[in-house]
């Protein structure tokens, strides 16, 4: 139970991180002199500026949370690899989407969530090799060491 919790926290901590660093990022990229936690959509639904930067703080906070529980399908290793990935991103997609329209990233009109699942598609896949190379690496140099054992 206290590793859930602490995955948990750790979630919440990583996306209040990632979402902080993007919104600090966009607003300098849009070139603007103010601060913007979301689109001007989204900031624009609240009274007070700080409303909006309180809303887009929980929802990262979720999607930390989000991301944190879909990594544990890859703990589950009764499952194929293939089951997992299925899962694991059945989790990312379903979870992060809904909080991504909450958060006023893009409108909720049928192109943009084809072009938002493409993306998001795109992103998984770039990340699932990039995850694949890593432990594939790792695994020969555990190997290496093994064999190197052995042989003395």
């Amino acid at each position: 139970m206290r590793k859930h919790i602490l995955l948990v926290i750790n979630g919440v901590i990583l996306g209040e991180f990632f979402g902080q660093m993007f919104s600090l990022l966009f607003s300098y990229l849009y070139g603007s002199s103010n601060y913007f936690p979301s689109a001007p959509t989204f900031t624009n639904h609240f009274s007070r500026p700080l409303n909006a930067v309180l809303a887009s703080v929980i929802l990262w906070g979720l999607m930390g949370v989000v991301f944190s529980v879909g990594a544990l399908v890859y703990k589950n290793e009764q499952w194929s690899i293939r089951k997992r990935t299925i899962i694991n991103f059945a989790i990312y997609y379903c979870g992060f989407t809904p909080l991504a329209i909450l958060a006023g990233w893009f409108p909720l009109t049928l192109i943009n969530i084809a072009i938002f699942t493409g993306i998001f598609i795109l992103v998984f896949i770039l990340m699932w090799f990039i995850n694949t190379y890593i432990t594939k690496r790792e695994l020969r140099r555990i190997n290496s060491k093994i064999r190197n054992q052995k042989s003395k």
